[in-house]
Order: structure tokens, then C-alpha cells, then sequence
């Protein structure tokens, strides 16, 4: 029994902008107002960091189109590099960034629900949120056709109440244009105030490649991946300039530093305070989506790498009646439930940002690897503009991750030292398959030896001619 392909473009779309559009377009405006005070550096940077998203969506684009198949970064790594670097990410995602960022949405969305039931306490949040985290995990184990449904709920839903507070902000007279007359030259010091700002951006962006981990259960693959990457980072960005042009019609820059929820502030002014509601049941549904397509992405790696014999065999068991992977789900859910009982990981899961970092410059690499070592092999589509898009991708990240580890370089070092731990669990893994005496780079595996052949046929017949 294998995934079943029920995903269409759409639904693979939604995923996209579901997982991206969270929480972090509120929370994060009122950080930039203070990095970056001039009105138009404040909505450019989400310009700027929506152009570099959509060149690492278009980067992506291709290599998911050339290996259609669940699991992400993850499989790019494995294909390109060998399968070392494609399990350490995976054995960091397994254990902590899914698991972790599963745990810290389930909280914050607790948090905000608050704000509409009267239940206060730090035990009766933390069992609210084990409980939502169970109630997912039921929802992704009844197959991938109702998640996807619920995905699509959550994502319109709250776009619709974002876009209620867009259109209604922008209509409101109580705005005023003329915050956006700052006077004076723009003040830019792009080491000082760029560097913490971009970063803050590149991350509220983050995700916007989690359909490519569903690749086995969504339809025309080679097609609708790679538009669903497009679509829905297109999509992101117009929402999130749009946004944050209201945020400067409401009130000038200067009022929104240190702002945590620049979002009902806005609301506030322009509208009226009970419009905050909407702003908040905005955050409480995307947040939801957030969750749903974290879940989603989180145990399809886990069952492309048991699929693969580098995880534990039974993460790979689909159920009989339902097609999904119910193990690795509950395997995740129990982790996540873990965290946030123990509710001290946000430091470990801030740790391994760099790790993540270091995945997406890894891949954005790769697929100029892959264009170099296998130029004739199938790619239903072709990244634009290359080879400067991929590598103004990889090189926007390189520097990134460079200031992360400038501004926090023990946390980066225990961000490699936790993927490192996996090191002998792999070396175990390839010992127990009957690797022993293979170089990392020759393992192959029954799921992904059809690739291998197909791009190992096209270079030969490049080699004869």
C-alpha cells in the first residue's frame, strides 16, 4: 500500500499559505518599527524579503519537479549530497523542529484563545494545547482528504477576516497617508539595521516549500508542485505588504515600536475595538492552518525516511483503511505533547534555526549541482532566470545564517551539535541495511532508485554523444 494522490493544485496551494501566513505578520511589525523607523523601509523589507522567497520558490520549483515524491529538503539533500546530509536534517526535524514547532504553535493559539473564553493558568493552557495537539493528529489520521478539506477551511477563513481588516482599513477615514511622508533620507546602516530586520522578515516567510514534502499524495506532481510554491508565495507576499501598508495608514512608525500585536492596534484605531476580535480570529485560524500543514509535512519526512530504512520501520506502516501514516503521526504528536508539558525547548528549537538555514543554502546549492552533473536529466520546469535566481537564493541565506552565527554563535554551535548527535544513529542505520564498505553517496534505496537509473540513463546517453 503506498500515499494516496489526493491533493489537488489548489489544496496544494492553500497548504503553502497556510503554513506561511502565521502569527508572525502581527507579532513581528512592531520589532521592525524599531530596526527600521522610516515608513518605507518599512513595508519595502517585506518586499525585498518576498522577492528573495520567490526566488527560493523558484529554485525549489524545479528540483521538486524533478523528484515528485514526499519529503522535501530532506530527499533534495539525499539525492544531491547522499544520504548523510538528507538524515541528519531529518533526524533534527524528527525530534525537534517539527515536534518543537508543533508544541510552540498549539501554545500560542491557546494563548489567543483566551482572549475569547475566560481560562487563564499555565497547567490549563498546557493541557488545552496537548488536547489540540491530539484533536489534529485525530483529524490527519482519518486520511489525507479530510486534512486537506480542514486546510482549506482554515486558510480561507482566515484570509477572509484579513482581508475584511485590509479593506476595511483602507476604507476607514480615521487613517492618514501622510505617515508615509517621513521626513528626512532614509537611514540604512546594512550591517546595523538591515541584518536583524531581514532575518526577522526571511523567518515570518518560512515554510513556504511544505508541499513539496506531501509530494506522493498530490495530483500531476511535476506540475502542481512547482505552482503551488509560486502561487502561494505570490500570494504571501501581497498579503503581507498589503498588511503592513495598513499598519503605517493606522498610525506613524514611530507608535508602532515595541508594539507586540501590531495587528489589533491597527484594528483598533481605524475601525473600533471590538474590531481587534477579527484580528485576533484571524490569528486563532491561521494558526490552525499552520499547525494542520506542520503536522502534514512533519510525518511524511518521517515516513520518507523509515521508507528509505533510516528511521524506525514502523514509521513507514500506512493504515489499511485510511492510507496514512498514523504511526509516524502519533509518534509526532507524542513528542510534541512532550514539549509542551516540559516547556523548556523554544531555546533548543531557536538552536536549530541555523541548521535550518544551513538546509535551504544546502538545496539551493544542490539544484546547481544537479544542473552541472545532470543537465539532460527530466525537468518539468526549468527555474527562470537561472543560474542568478538560485544563486541570489543561496547567497541571501549564506548571509543570514552568517549574522545569525555572528550575533549568537553558541546557540548555532548547539543547533550543529544536536544534528550532529545523529550521526551514530545513522551510521547504525547503514550498517544494519547491509551498507558496511558503501560511500554515503552510493547508498541507494528501493524508494528512490528509479530517479537514481533515470538520471544515471540520461548521462550516459550524454557521455556517448
Amino acid at each position: 500500500m503506498s500515499l494516496q494522490r489526493r491533493l489537488n493544485l489548489f489544496d496544494a496551494t492553500l497548504l503553502v499559505v497556510g503554513n506561511v501566513a502565521g502569527a508572525g505578520i502581527f507579532t513581528t511589525s512592531g520589532f521592525l518599527a524599531r530596526e527600521l523607523p522610516h515608513p518605507w523601509l518599512f513595508v519595502g523589507i517585506w518586499v525585498i524579503g518576498g522577492v528573495l522567497t520567490l526566488c527560493g520558490a523558484l529554485t525549489y520549483a524545479e528540483m521538486s519537479g524533478m523528484f515528485p515524491r514526499s519529503g522535501g529538503d530532506y530527499l533534495f539533500l539525499k539525492e544531491s549530497y547522499g544520504s548523510w546530509a538528507g538524515f541528519l536534517l531529518g533526524w533534527v526535524s524528527f525530534w525537534i523542529i517539527n515536534p518543537g514547532s508543533i508544541a510552540v504553535l498549539s501554545i500560542s493559539i491557546v494563548k489567543y484563545l483566551t482572549g475569547f473564553f475566560p481560562f487563564t493558568g499555565g497547567s490549563v493552557e498546557k493541557l488545552l494545547a496537548v488536547g489540540i495537539i491530539g484533536l489534529f493528529s485525530l483529524l490527519h489520521c482519518q486520511g489525507v482528504r479530510p486534512t486537506g478539506t480542514a486546510q482549506n477551511f482554515w486558510t480561507l477563513a482566515g484570509l477572509t477576516l484579513l482581508l475584511v481588516f485590509i479593506v476595511g482599513g483602507f476604507t476607514s477615514p480615521k487613517g492618514n497617508w501622510g505617515h508615509f511622508a517621513a521626513d528626512g533620507p532614509i537611514p540604512l546602516s546594512p550591517a546595523k539595521d538591515f541584518g536583524p530586520a531581514m532575518i526577522a522578515v526571511i523567518f515570518a516567510y518560512s515554510g513556504w516549500f511544505v508541499s513539496a514534502y506531501v509530494g506522493d499524495e498530490i495530483k500531476r506532481p511535476e506540475r502542481n508542485l512547482p505552482l503551488s510554491f509560486l502561487l502561494g508565495t505570490l500570494i504571501v507576499m501581497v498579503l503581507y505588504v498589503l498588511v503592513n501598508v495598513v499598519y503605517v495608514y493606522a498610525m506613524p512608525v514611530r507608535e508602532l515600536e515595541g508594539v507586540i500585536d501590531a495587528g489589533q492596534a491597527a484594528a483598533k484605531r481605524l475601525l473600533s475595538p471590538a474590531a481587534a476580535h477579527v484580528v485576533s480570529g484571524a490569528v486563532v485560524l491561521v494558526i490552525a492552518a499552520s499547525i494542520n500543514a506542520t503536522m502534514l509535512a512533519g510525518a511524511r519526512l518521517s515516513y520518507a525516511m523509515a521508507r528509505d530504512e533510516l528511521l524506525w520501520s514502523p514509521l513507514r506502516i500506512l493504515h489499511p483503511v485510511k492510507g496514512t501514516p498514523h504511526v509516524a503521526i502519533v509518534a509526532q504528536a507524542g513528542i510534541a505533547s512532550l514539549f509542551v508539558i516540559a516547556g523548556t525547548f523554544e531555546g533548543l528549537l531557536s538552536s536549530v534555526v541555523f541548521v535550518m538555514l544551513l538546509s535551504s543554502i544546502g538545496s539551493g546549492a544542490a539544484h546547481m549541482l544537479l544542473r552541472r552533473r545532470s543537465p539532460l536529466a527530466p525537468r518539468p520546469y526549468r527555474t527562470w532566470g537561472y543560474p542568478w535566481v538560485p544563486l541570489v537564493f543561496t547567497l541571501s541565506y549564506m548571509w543570514i545564517a552568517g549574522s545569525i552565527v555572528i550575533s549568537n554563535p553558541a546557540r548555532s554551535l548547539l543547533g550543529l551539535l544536536v544534528t550532529a548527535s545523529g550521526i551514530p544513529f545513522y551510521l547504525y542505520a547503514v550498517r544494519r541495511r547491509g551498507y558496511k564498505g558503501e560511500t554515503l553517496s552510493c547508498i541507494k534505496t528501493k524508494a528512490n532508485r528509479p530517479v537514481r537509473e533515470g538520471l544515471r540513463e540520461v548521462d550516459h546517453i550524454e557521455r556517448i554523444s
